[in-house]
């Protein structure tokens, strides 16, 4: 269980309502689709669960949880009220940033003779900052993607569909330790490649083209982001040209990154290289973004992020360029921001890679 004093001091609420599942696990550990975990202060925190999964959470109660289960026709709210009222609290926390307008109307409702305050930007802030167990989780999912890449490059192959290459990398992911997908996996092959989100499909991969594929490792709940572009038979000079402006415009920014730098800048790095090159006007989405339990989590390296890249956050760098109709390339690496340093988790190779 996650000390949770930090989101305290900044929420200033006597108890935080958890509803989410993203967030439940966040800060017990446990994964769970159904449950309510009420924060309060002092980490005196109670976990309200059905039948489905009140055995399996009595795990935390070695973290000094209290597990209740909702059974026999009780009301879930009825136990949260009971809970909140056995703890005198006044002012309960909620998860706005994650709440359906259906939830926040139930909440609203139910908890109606306390205070509601939103603090899900809050939890965001606290979530920004991995624990040393957190890191090794999502250092542990980069390794697994980084070598389902070296292995998915002896299958790669003119012939092959955007969906067979698909199959075979989220194989590699599972076999090598994945326990899911960070997110879906993107495969864009020739001029599908010109779309930075592209599904894969169909279309079979011909001589010359462009592959990009963006995919990731989920190990312990905790994602991993990468992204190469390589070529299947010899690329045009054009499209050479477009992965040597990327590659240089990733390898500044990464190399001027450090702790306290805002995300504008660290994304103006990318930015400014791109288009002193003529590509900016193709370069359409931002630099980057942190990740953890979700895909894309703050800090966010943008042309309009004031975020602060501190201490133990983490974040990508994934310039591109893209042309409509001709094609287009992406490199992201997954960077651990820390004090003194920048450490760069993907250790897949960077340079053309022509197979």
């Amino acid at each position: 269980m996650k000390n949770t004093d930090r989101l305290f001091e900044l929420s200033n609420v006597d108890a935080v309502l958890v509803v989410s599942d993203k967030n439940r696990r966040y800060f017990t550990g446990f994964a769970s689709t159904f449950g309510y975990l009420v924060l309060l202060k002092g980490n005196k925190n109670v976990f309200i669960t059905d039948p489905r999964y009140y055995e399996m959470a009595q795990v935390l109660v070695q973290d000094g949880v209290e597990v209740l289960q909702i059974a026999n026709g009780a009301s879930a709210f009825g136990i949260v009220n009971d809970v909140l009222s056995s703890h005198n609290v006044k002012t309960v926390g909620y998860e706005d940033t994650e709440l359906t307008v259906s939830q926040f109307a139930g909440i609203k409702d139910k908890l109606a003779s306390y205070e509601c305050v939103a603090v899900g930007h809050n939890i965001e802030i606290v979530r920004s900052i991995k624990t040393e167990e957190e890191i090794s989780f999502i250092q542990k999912a980069q390794s697994i993607t980084d070598l389902a890449f070296s292995k998915v490059l002896e299958i790669i192959k003119p012939g092959m569909t955007e969906i067979d290459l698909k199959v075979e990398l989220e194989y590699l992911l599972a076999k090598n330790g994945a326990d899911g997908l960070a997110f879906d996996t993107i495969i864009a092959s020739g001029v599908n490649s010109s779309k930075p989100h592209a599904h894969p499909t169909s279309k079979v991969i011909q001589l010359g083209d462009p592959v990009t594929m963006d995919f990731g490792a989920s190990f312990q709940g905790y994602c991993s982001d990468m992204t190469r572009t390589v070529f299947v038979g010899q690329p045009s000079e054009e499209i050479k040209n477009i992965y040597n402006v990327v590659l240089m415009a990733q390898k500044t920014a990464i190399n001027n990154l450090h702790c306290g730098m805002s995300g504008k800048t660290f994304d103006s790095f990318c930015r400014e290289v791109i288009t002193a090159n003529g590509y900016g006007q193709y370069f359409t989405h931002s630099t980057g973004h942190s990740l953890g339990i979700d895909i894309h989590e703050t800090p966010y390296a943008s042309f309009r992020s004031e975020d602060i890249l501190q201490d133990g956050q983490f974040i990508t760098c994934e310039p591109g360029i893209y042309i409509p109709g001709f094609g287009g390339v992406r490199i992201e690496d997954l960077l651990l921001v820390r004090k003194d340093e920048v450490i760069d988790l993907t250790t897949s190779d960077k340079n053309i890679i022509i197979l």
